[in-house]
């Protein structure tokens, strides 16, 4: 009965990590049509500004993504870091969008 048991476990676990395998190739085949666009770079003088103006701009952008029905969960606002120069951290608003 044992022998039964882990047989039947090992064969569940080989489908779960086929099926990973394949629904990971599956998004990635997708990501391939989507683009990031630069929205805007921050620079106020201050790096902290920066990225808390970046924030509420990403939230305020995904809001508005957000109305869409249904909405595309691979397309949405994101901050990431710019330029850094002046101790400054400059600071640039992407969307990922579909190409």
């Amino acid at each position: 009965m044992k022998r039964i048991t882990r047989a039947s476990v090992g064969m569940v676990l080989a489908g779960a990590t086929a099926a990973g395998a394949l629904i990971a190739g599956a998004g990635t085949a997708s990501a391939a049509s989507y683009r990031n666009d630069l929205v805007r770079t921050l620079d106020t003088g201050v790096s902290a500004t920066n990225w808390i103006e970046c924030d509420r701009l990403k939230y305020e952008g995904n809001l508005v993504l957000d109305r869409h029905i249904p909405r595309d969960a691979q397309e949405y606002y994101y901050c990431a870091p710019g330029a850094f120069s002046d101790g400054v951290q400059r600071v640039n608003l992407w969307l990922r969008h579909r190409a």
